[in-house]
């Protein structure tokens, strides 16, 4: 039948008008009696045989909502210029339900889902005047919102009947309503009524009055021309229609109606819910979600619980905005700072930059790699303590250096940043007063394949050449990191040698509450537990670093036994510090986005105040609670200092590194130094037959840097 009625229509299109009516009419007739006698039954057979069944819905999108771990609002995500809120009908003003099928569809609460004399007359206007009149029910409306994707027609009409047949036999009243309002396009950007709520009156739709409900159910017949902030004239008198419609429903009085007309309507500027406090982090999250779940959040309807701290990270945007313009006059213009719990990975505070004003805000700084400085000799330092190359206590001569970087390159001078040399040190000294020297010959006794093995199982993914590409300045930072990670990497030491990766995200439910988020990776031991503790029991000495920063420095803190180091990159272009304790891990930068050099700040007197003030304010009251020594490390004394030393090793079992001369190979794809004297034990050494050849020089690394460079303190 409902074939007939098609064939039928589709020959209209050949007859006269009046032909053309009667065959139309015919049609709609035949149709509609059937939908509205035949049940949802007759509808999906006719579905199935006139249109190949009940056609996939349309997609939809909803924003998603970013919350602290604490609950409060970061950011509301949706596409740029639109906005899509769903909620239950339970959260919409009755006002607005009432005007809405007062305007639309009168006897929608009694009828079913077509009236046949609109849709008669609708018929009527399409054949004699070309002219696709609205006069849809609300549940057609919604067959077309959420079904159909052409646009008008004899057959298209039909095809929406059908449609709406079958909802209104598989759907209640309320839920069709409730869909409608939820799916239903209001104009500037805003599909669904709490969307419209929020971007004209910057109110839930559950707060709607009457005049705001009058004024926004009318919007749909006409979203654009009827636009309040653009054409207010027109949506006011569209607002007057719909009150006067109410009034003919028996939904208000024409007193109540009056009263709403004139009232003031008090418009919000027309933004959707662009909530985004925290713009570096949000999107941090954004990609976390992606990553994880294959999901666009600004799409995707979720609810999602960050790890993010608001109290903590406004505290810290504010205090490294300050301290950035402190220092402006040494050609600082930006800073970043990144903090995070070391025994779970959650990231607390996200410092992106200092803020709207400074040069490059847009750019996300706690996540662009930057050259690491001195902060990198962490690394190069558990390296060597790992394959017992060194002890805490092994004196190593700081004294001129010079490296032969291969055939065709000339060789490398290393220089410390203060320009000087200090004797033979202990290399807890060295380490902690970032001397650079020593780092270099410590570096050439472990290896660089070796040192990159130990950044890389820490967490850090930007150093992925092959080994041969990084040369011996690596020690010395001169290979671009991401501040986060510097972070997560100190995180390490914090937590005995265990990788706690990054977490950005705790909780993302869909709409309908269901938890998406798989548990976190497991944290993986990256680090024997008896080099974290040396580590630390190096970094925590303040007379450790006396040589270079003296006593009391921005890297302590009152009432607290902190390790931290810090890193200054060639001329003065990038200062960091990182540094923890088993509560709280933080990385802190400043510099410029443009990578041009400062002004003699180094990472004590740039980055370090930073790093000192925050952790200063955020550890007050919390203890410390470092873990005793692990089973696998012992004290024992050396040259009148006591130290700790790994199963293997004790005083006087690594010979001094103070030979002045260095040899350079390459054997499987890495390049090795080795500054002592005879034959080494690193793979390939041609002194011992290894097989070895003559290392060529290495690329310079990016970022901005010189392969020669490097900084210090």
């Amino acid at each position: 039948m409902v074939r007939r009625a098609l064939l039928n229509a589709r020959r209209a299109r050949r007859m006269s008008t009046r032909q053309r009516l009667g065959a139309v009419l015919i049609s709609v007739v035949v149709a509609a009696f059937l939908l509205v006698w035949g049940g949802g039954q007759v509808a999906l057979a006719m579905l199935d045989g006139a249109f190949g069944g009940l056609p996939s819905p349309k997609p939809t999108f909803a924003d998603s909502t970013v919350v602290d771990r604490t609950g409060k609002l970061l950011a509301v995500l949706h596409p740029q210029g639109d906005s899509r809120i769903p909620v239950s009908l339970d959260q919409i003003a009755t006002p607005l339900q009432q005007a809405t099928v007062a305007i639309e569809d009168r006897a929608f609460w009694s009828e079913g889902a077509i009236d046949l004399g609109r849709v008669a007359s609708a018929a009527i206007a399409d054949v004699l005047h070309h002219d696709s009149q609205g006069a849809s029910t609300i549940t057609m409306q919604l067959a077309k919102v959420r079904y159909l994707t052409d646009t008008g027609g004899l057959t298209y009409k039909l095809h929406q009947m059908l449609i709406a047949r079958h909802l209104d036999a598989t759907m209640t009243k309320q839920q069709i309503l409730d869909d409608y309002l939820n799916d239903i396009y209001y104009g500037h950007g805003a599909t669904g009524i709490q969307a419209a709520a929020h971007t004209f009156f910057g109110v839930d739709a559950a707060k709607l009055d009457l005049a705001e409900s009058a004024l926004l159910a009318g919007l749909p017949n006409h979203p654009t021309g009827l636009d309040p902030l653009r054409h207010p004239d027109a949506a006011k008198a569209r607002q007057g229609e719909v009150l006067n419609a109410m009034v003919s429903a028996g939904v208000i009085t024409a007193q109540q109606a009056a009263a709403a007309l004139a009232e003031p309507l008090k418009y919000s500027d027309g933004n959707m819910d662009n909530v985004d406090v925290v713009p570096a982090f949000v999107n941090r999250v954004a990609q976390a979600v992606h990553d994880r779940l294959d999901l666009d959040a600004t799409t995707a309807g979720l609810q999602v619980v960050s790890t993010l701290d608001l109290d903590m990270q406004e505290y810290a945007q504010n205090m490294l905005t300050q301290q950035v313009d402190a220092i402006r006059g040494l050609n600082v213009t930006d800073g970043a700072m990144v903090s995070m719990d070391p025994q779970s990975g959650n990231v607390l505070v996200y410092v992106g930059g200092a803020g709207p004003g400074h040069p490059g805000s847009e750019i996300d700084m706690a996540s662009a790699p930057r050259q690491a400085g001195s902060t990198f000799k962490l690394f190069t330092y558990s390296t060597a303590l790992r394959l017992k190359k060194v002890t805490e206590l092994t004196p190593v001569t700081d004294a001129p250096l010079t490296v032969n970087m291969g055939p065709g390159a000339p060789p490398w001078t290393v220089h410390n940043y203060d320009m000087s040399y200090h004797g033979t040190v202990p290399v807890e000294e060295a380490f902690a007063a970032s001397l650079n020297i020593p780092a270099v010959k410590v570096e050439q006794v472990a290896g660089v394949p070796n040192v990159l093995d130990t950044a890389r199982a820490m967490g850090v993914t930007t150093l992925n050449q092959p080994n041969n590409y990084y040369g011996p300045s690596l020690t010395l930072g001169t290979y671009p990191i991401p501040l986060w990670e510097m972070a997560q990497a100190g995180g390490v030491f914090a937590s005995a040698g265990m990788l706690h990766p990054a977490q950005f995200v705790t909780s993302v439910k869909d709409q309908s509450g269901r938890e998406l988020l798989p548990p976190p990776p497991a944290p993986k031991q990256v680090l024997d537990p008896g080099v974290a503790f040396i580590v630390n029991d190096i970094l925590t000495n303040d007379r450790n670093r006396a040589i270079s920063f003296g006593l009391g420095s921005a890297l302590t803190l009152p009432n607290h036994l902190v390790s931290a180091k810090t890193g200054t990159t060639q001329d003065f272009r990038d200062n960091l510090t990182v540094g923890w304790t088993p509560k709280l891990v933080t990385a802190t930068w400043v510099g410029n986005t443009d990578n041009e050099p400062m002004h003699g700040t180094t990472g004590i007197t740039g980055a370090a105040p930073i790093w000192h003030t925050f952790m200063d304010h955020q550890l007050k009251d919390v203890p410390d609670d470092w873990p005793g020594p692990p089973p696998d490390v012992k004290q024992a004394s050396m040259g009148g200092r006591s130290g700790w030393f790994l199963d293997g090793t004790g005083p006087g079992t690594t010979p001094g590194l103070n030979q002045q001369g260095c040899r350079t190979w390459s054997f499987n794809g890495g390049n090795y130094y080795w500054c002592g004297s005879g034959a080494s034990s690193l793979p390939g050494d041609p002194a011992a037959g290894g097989g070895g050849a003559p290392a060529p020089a290495p690329p310079p690394p990016g970022g901005g840097g010189h392969h020669h460079g490097g900084g210090g303190g």
